[in-house]
């Protein structure tokens, strides 16, 4: 009797899971540029948003949600087979109060992505799968402005187990 009453109440319970996962994927679907051709790779939920790696006839790309809004946001494509190993696209629309910075990584020796602005510097999220998927994603509040007169204040930085930098994006003063 116990197992019958608990059946009872746990199969409504995870029904409505099931819905619910589901009317979200369909909401998000709506939102791609490409939906015949969307394939997802793997969705995180952090906090108070939801990212979705996902790949369509263009590319890789990736998409953002705050779990309180109504839209999703989508970035512009990356390569899903980059050359050297690493990519990376981001979000930074007016519409959202974030900044989403990710990307798709093959160079297996990459370990660390780091993200860095003019004052702030963060260590992105790197998410594997079952299927062989690799990717990272870091957010920032805001994204900082140059200097008058100075260039672009960002670098991305993918890194070995040693430390090594192995992939890097932005203005050095060595180039």
């Amino acid at each position: 009797m116990r197992k019958l009453l608990l059946i009872s109440i746990l199969l409504p319970l995870l029904t409505a899971c099931s819905i619910t996962s589901s009317n979200n994927t369909d909401e998000f679907l709506e939102s791609v540029p490409y939906p015949n051709s969307t394939e997802i790779l793997d969705k995180q939920q952090k906090d108070d948003y939801e990212v979705v790696f996902y790949k369509d006839e263009t590319g890789f790309r990736i998409g953002y949600k705050k779990l309180d809004y109504e839209y999703w946001t989508n970035t512009s494509n990356g390569e899903i087979n980059p050359e050297d190993g690493f990519d990376w696209v981001m979000i930074n629309n007016p519409k959202i109060p974030i900044t989403l910075f990710g990307g798709i990584i093959t160079n297996e020796q990459i370990t660390t992505v780091l993200v860095k602005q003019k004052t702030i510097e963060k260590e992105a999220t790197i998410v594997e799968t079952n299927e062989g998927f690799r990717g990272w994603f870091v957010t920032f509040d805001s994204l900082e402005n140059a200097n008058p007169g100075e260039p672009d204040p960002l670098k991305i930085e993918a890194f070995d187990t040693n430390g090594n930098i192995l992939w890097k994006d932005g203005v050095y003063e060595d180039e």
